[in-house]
């Protein structure tokens, strides 16, 4: 078991605010001390953005707290997903693990805690592909005993993995005939809009990196561990963040900042009722509601 603290990746651009209250929160965490941070800065699309990414930039320079701080501005924007896939691949090379966070999330003082400990317990059973910080609001079954949970679909707001399951994602595809037959698979999965966003990366529609990872763990059937109550909350949904809209179906209880120790599930086995619980947030009439909320909150 690696008990060494995994490092930090923040994946920052244009919102030095966002940034500031994402390390705020990191800083509450105990663990920091012991952890390399690494922020990728991806580079403006255009003259307009220069001043906002040169203000995050000049932000990070006043970080401290770190065993080290490694900070990167791209010359060009690439956008998230080739940003995230880059800088992961990058550092976890490096490191064989790593914590990767964007740069619109709130840390409970404890996120650290439970993330590096749920990387070294499940290091060696590789039916686990990731561990993840926040949870939907989901309904714990009477008599459940821990305070994490497996589930399918990972999450991508504050979550860590290691080298060797990262090195399985297959990033680039030529089509998506090969796979059209595991659609309705795919979707029972991990929820009603996976193909979808799926067959959008391919075609060039998006650049998600989490949908490809998200495939790649559905392909070898593995699972993610998840905190019964959120330890992250997502900042972004302000309109202003590259992917996240104005109104947001998913909901979370927060976790208590004074718990300092977690119990794993004891059996890599999916708890029926939780899962269900977790997966109608991706439901095909949680996303008609999602989407008719979005339009009506964007007319106010």
């Amino acid at each position: 078991m690696n008990l060494d603290k995994a490092p930090i990746i923040i994946f920052a651009f244009n919102r030095p605010l966002s940034l500031k209250s994402l390390i705020r929160s990191l800083l509450t965490n105990p663990e920091i001390v012991e952890s390399h941070l690494y922020v990728f800065i991806d580079g403006p699309r255009s003259e307009e953005e220069k001043c906002a990414v040169n203000e995050v930039y000049n932000f990070t320079s006043s970080i401290t707290g770190f065993k080290s701080i490694t900070i990167s501005l791209g010359n060009k924007n690439k956008g998230l997903g080739p940003s995230v896939i880059e800088g992961v691949t990058e550092v976890i090379n490096k490191h064989g693990k790593a914590i990767i966070l964007e740069d619109d999330l709130i840390l409970q003082p404890n996120f650290l805690k439970f993330m590096n400990e749920g990387l070294a317990c499940f290091e060696n059973i590789k039916d686990v592909f990731s561990i993840c910080g926040y949870s939907n609001k989901i309904k714990i079954p009477v008599g459940y005993e821990y305070d994490s949970y497996f589930c399918t679909r990972s999450s991508s707001w504050g979550w860590g993995t290691w080298r060797d399951r990262w090195d399985t994602v297959k990033w680039n595809f030529e089509n998506l005939n090969e796979y059209n037959h595991l659609k309705k698979q795919f979707n029972r999965w991990g929820g009603s809009d996976c193909f979808g966003m799926l067959q959008d990366c391919i075609s060039g529609k998006n650049k998600s990196w989490a949908i490809r990872f998200c495939f790649a763990q559905f392909l070898q059937e593995k699972v993610s561990l998840f905190p019964t109550k959120s330890l992250v909350i997502n900042d972004g949904f302000d309109g202003n963040g590259s992917n996240c809209k104005k109104w947001s179906r998913f909901k979370y209880e927060l976790m208590s900042q004074e718990k300092i120790s977690f119990r794993f599930p004891k059996r890599l086995k999916i708890d029926k009722q939780i899962y269900l619980s977790a997966m109608r947030y991706h439901s095909f009439l949680s996303r008609v509601k999602s989407r008719f909320m979005y339009i009506i909150t964007n007319l106010k």
